[in-house]
């Protein structure tokens, strides 16, 4: 198990595999200075393979996974991915707007269920 993260570009082509140091890196470019730490307590959950159930929510046929981190209202990371041959794919990012819906803000897929701009209710 490599334990690396590849990140599904809205295009669908996908990055090389990283590690933490550098998705955080590269997912910070797409958010304002004051939600980097949520997305570094977002991806530390990713890394440690504490990843949420995401209802029946699939993506490439795999179960969703997310992971968030924050405070519903003030500022929140929320990372959707799924899990294969031990690697993280992260196809998705935005925050909490309900106590059980994201809004993919940051950056998504071109289209389906994990649409930039979509809301996602678990």
């Amino acid at each position: 198990m490599s334990n690396k993260v590849i990140v599904i570009k809205s295009d669908g082509t996908h990055t090389s595999a990283m590690d933490q140091a550098q998705t955080e890196k590269y997912l910070g470019n797409l958010l304002n200075s004051d939600r980097q730490s949520n997305l570094k307590q977002s991806l530390n959950d990713v890394y440690s393979n504490k990843g949420k159930a995401t209802g029946s929510y699939k993506f490439a046929g795999f179960p969703v996974l997310h992971a968030s981190s924050g405070v519903l209202g003030v500022k929140s990371v929320s990372l959707f991915f799924y899990d294969n041959g031990g690697d993280h794919y992260i196809m998705a990012m935005g925050e909490h707007t309900g106590a059980s819906t994201y809004k993919l803000t940051d950056y998504g897929q071109a289209d389906g269920d994990f649409k930039f701009k979509a809301t996602i209710s678990i």
